[in-house]
């Protein structure tokens, strides 16, 4: 598979990641690796137990997506 973005330019670059979003095919420079955090709410009958785990999920992510999730949380915190 070849990198989407660099296919585009004209440029032959193999892909090495693919986007947890949009599912584009991405070379080393145009790939964003991001770690998604583990965690789990715990319903023990008398409470609720938030747990966030140490290890965290690897995602990769291209450039639009990551801009469009970016804007999201942007929002949230106004």
């Amino acid at each position: 598979m070849k990198c989407y973005i660099c296919a585009k330019q004209g440029v032959n670059e193999e892909a090495v990641a693919i986007c947890i979003v949009c599912g584009m095919g991405l070379c080393m420079g145009h790939a964003f690796k991001e770690n998604l955090l583990v965690r789990d709410i715990i319903d023990w009958g008398f409470g609720e137990e938030h747990v966030q785990y140490p290890h965290t999920l690897p995602r990769f992510i291209c450039a639009e997506c990551k801009l469009a999730i970016s804007q999201r949380t942007q929002k949230a915190k106004q």
